[in-house]
C-alpha cells in the first residue's frame, strides 16, 4: 500500500513540475459514458459491455491538464460505483504526444501516450478493500473547434499491482493486458470526452 501512495506523490509533483512552465492551454472535460457504466442496468451484457467503453470509469469522472505545443498532461478523477454494495474511486494521471501537432501546431490529431491509473474496490458490506495501480497505454484522436474539446480515446491495459486488506491475500505485481482475460487476453477499452479549453496563453 505505501508503494502505491510513494508512486503517486511521485507522479502529482512531476505533474506540478512541468505545468509551471509558461504558454499553456488548459482544459477541463468529462467522459460521457462513465454516468451510464454507474447505473444499475438489468442486462448482463450491458453490465460486461458499458464499462469497456467508459474507461472502466463508473459514475462522475472530471478530467483536467493543459496542452503545450504537442503535449498535454492530464488528470482524471472518478467517483462511483458498479453496483449497490461497491464504490470505485480512481485518480489517473497521463502523458499524452501529438503526432500530427509536432508537425501542424494546432494541438489536434491523432496522439499516443500513457496513463497510471489508482482505484480501490471498496465493498461496503464486508468493508473489503481492494487497491490497485494500473498502467495503460493511450491512442486517441482530438478535435478541437474553437474551445470545445471533442476526444476519442483507445487504452490498451500493461501492468496491474494489486493488495487487500483481505486475510490471506497476497500482494502483486503482474502483466495484464486485459479487464477481462478470461474472455480475451488481450482486450483494450474505450472513452468518448468533451470537454472545455480556456486561459490560451
Amino acid at each position: 500500500m505505501r508503494k502505491i501512495y510513494f508512486v503517486l506523490l511521485i507522479m502529482s509533483i512531476a505533474t506540478a513540475a512541468i505545468s509551471q512552465t509558461k504558454n499553456k492551454s488548459y482544459f477541463l472535460s468529462t467522459n460521457l459514458l462513465s454516468p451510464v457504466a454507474g447505473l444499475n442496468k438489468n442486462s448482463a451484457a450491458a453490465n460486461v459491455l458499458v464499462p469497456l467503453v467508459s474507461n472502466l470509469e463508473y459514475g462522475f469522472t472530471l478530467s483536467g491538464g493543459y496542452y503545450k505545443n504537442f503535449h498535454s498532461l492530464e488528470t482524471r478523477l472518478t467517483y462511483g460505483k458498479s453496483n449497490d454494495y461497491n464504490s470505485i474511486p480512481q485518480i489517473q494521471f497521463g502523458y499524452n504526444f501529438f503526432i500530427l501537432d509536432y508537425f501542424k501546431k494546432n494541438e489536434s490529431g491523432w496522439y499516443i501516450g500513457g496513463f497510471a491509473r489508482y482505484w480501490l474496490y471498496h465493498n461496503k458490506y464486508t468493508k473489503a478493500d481492494l487497491h490497485n495501480l494500473t498502467t495503460n497505454m493511450t491512442i486517441g484522436y482530438a478535435w478541437k473547434k474553437n474551445r470545445i474539446i471533442y476526444d476519442f480515446r483507445i487504452n490498451q491495459p500493461l501492468t496491474i499491482y494489486s493488495s487487500s486488506n483481505i486475510e490471506n491475500i497476497k500482494s502483486g505485481f503482474e502483466m495484464n493486458f486485459s479487464p477481462m482475460p478470461e474472455f480475451l487476453p488481450i482486450l483494450p477499452f474505450f472513452s468518448i470526452n468533451i470537454g472545455y479549453k480556456f486561459n490560451s496563453k
